[in-house]
């Protein structure tokens, strides 16, 4: 009696854990597609914080060559 008491046990567990195991794997690809969009969404961010920063180097360069012209004129005035 024991024995069979022992023996439906496994099979329930045995069960359980080819539902746990079914349901894990239905879940896989949506937690792959989850993190897929996530990664996909954080890359056009950094993109786009790249490109910001590339144009606030070109104003920053263009300000550079506007002061040095003034400088210039300024020197050349005083001359």
């Amino acid at each position: 009696m024991n024995t069979h008491l022992e023996k439906s046990k496994f099979d329930v567990s045995a069960k359980e854990f080819k539902l746990q195991e079914l349901a894990m794997l239905s879940l896989t690809p949506v937690v792959r597609s989850i993190q897929h969009w996530w990664l996909q969404r954080a890359e056009r961010h950094y993109l786009i914080c790249a490109d910001v920063e590339l144009q606030r180097a070109k104003e920053a360069q263009m300000n550079v060559a506007y002061y040095q012209k003034r400088a210039a004129l300024a020197r050349s005035a005083r001359i």
